[in-house]
């Protein structure tokens, strides 16, 4: 079997690609990272997840509003 080339995501996002039963996808983590499981990704979490990834702290209740911008 090929080895898997590592995905470098440094600076954080969403993980395409396919489920654990079908290879799943070989990332590179690095200690103090944080995964989310995909069952807790959805439309009603997904923007405060960007927004906590891009500013290291949870939104304002007016940022969930506007889809955590």
């Amino acid at each position: 079997m090929p080895k898997k080339k590592r995905k470098k995501y440094n600076i954080g996002g969403n993980i395409n690609g396919p489920s654990h039963d079908n290879g799943g996808v070989v990332i590179e983590a690095e200690g103090g990272e944080y995964i989310i499981n995909k069952d807790s990704v959805n439309l009603q979490t997904e923007a405060v997840l960007e927004y906590i990834n891009k500013y290291g702290k949870l939104p304002t209740q007016d940022a969930r509003k506007r889809g955590g911008k």
